[in-house]
């Protein structure tokens, strides 16, 4: 069964919230949550729906974590496959990718990027990641009403062939960030010494390197 399909069949059941974002939206957001570092369940549970729900509803909150924390799962466990294992929700081996599936996903993708604004803004700004950023632009609802160029689709199907690549390795960047900043805690947790050396085998006292930061 393709991501779509499972997605929909998670977040389709009868018993769940109608309210829950649509499929192939809520694919683009759970993954774009997998692939911001340091988000706690605390700042994305309540995009899970169109509109903030009912908090006070304990069921309607235990059917809507259940599914979405399930569909979070297979996609954690396809982006640690890698490329060319992992696929997003709008992407079918073979087939040239719908640009309006496309731009769902993306909508979703955008909904978890704004939960952490300055790290995308970092990656946009920075050259070895802005290429990344630069995949999903032309998705972006935003810029429906701007003129386009002639060759506007043509790179849409380029760049939709890229993104998922792209989304393995912004996991891996989102990984490398939670496992620095888990690191410097347990460093500063055990009380190096300033003029020690620095556990992380940078070569330099540990109070001008992790320490200063």
């Amino acid at each position: 069964m393709n991501s779509t399909k499972l997605s929909a069949s998670i977040l389709a059941h009868p018993d769940l919230d109608p309210d829950l974002l649509p499929p192939l939206e809520m694919d683009g957001y759970l993954t774009g949550i997998l692939v911001t570092p340091d988000l706690d369940a605390e700042q994305w549970v309540a995009g899970l729906w169109k509109q903030i729900p009912d908090f006070t509803d304990e069921r309607r909150l235990h059917a809507a974590l259940v599914s979405a924390l399930a569909r979070r799962k297979t996609i954690e466990t396809e982006l640690q496959k890698g490329w060319p294992a992992f696929r997003p929700g709008f992407s079918e081996i073979g087939k040239k990718a719908d640009h309006d599936k496309v731009r769902i996903w993306v909508r979703g993708f955008w909904k978890a990027m704004r939960l952490d604004p300055e790290y995308w803004a970092d990656l946009a700004q920075d050259e070895r990641t802005a290429s990344f950023i630069g995949l999903f632009v032309g998705f972006m609802d935003m810029l429906e009403d701007i003129e386009e160029r002639e060759d506007a689709d043509e790179l849409r199907d380029e760049h939709a062939a890229l993104m998922p690549r792209a989304l393995v390795g912004m996991r891996k960047l989102a990984l490398m960030r939670e496992g620095n900043a888990r690191a410097l805690t347990s460093m500063k947790a055990t009380k190096v010494g300033r003029n020690a050396p620095c556990p992380c085998g940078s070569g330099q006292k540990f109070k001008r390197c992790c320490s200063a930061n």
